[in-house]
């Protein structure tokens, strides 16, 4: 479904598990669609998170935005059932927004004060 947000990897064949002594280099057995080694391409693992994080945030916001949504239809069809149901829909969608925002502004402050790049 989301195939477009993280290139797709699979494994190659040549590499099995108990071979050797000091087992598997999964950074070189798993490849992405274009087969090239996940090392290669992704040089230390906080770049993966990195691009998984940033693609969270924007489900997180297509999520928020059709809430809204819903809680608008609800408040518009159904009257005053509607009206309740909408309400307390909307007020999940602010509290997931405010958690979105926090969790963001959190990273950047911890980014500022120990000067590691997080990458967001």
């Amino acid at each position: 479904m989301f195939a477009w947000l993280v290139p797709v990897a699979h494994a190659i064949t040549d590499c099995k598990p108990g071979e050797g002594t000091e087992g598997i280099d999964l950074g070189n057995c798993l490849r992405l669609s274009n087969d090239a080694a996940i090392k290669d391409v992704y040089s230390e693992p906080a770049f993966l998170v990195n691009l998984i994080v940033r693609n969270l945030f924007v489900v997180g916001g297509v999520i928020l935005f059709l809430m809204i949504f819903l809680a608008g239809y609800k408040f518009v069809a159904q009257g005053k059932k509607g009206m309740e149901e909408a309400k307390n829909i909307a007020k999940s969608a602010l509290i997931g927004l405010i958690l979105m925002f926090s969790a963001y502004w959190i990273v950047q402050i911890i980014q500022l004060l120990t000067g590691v790049d997080v990458g967001l």
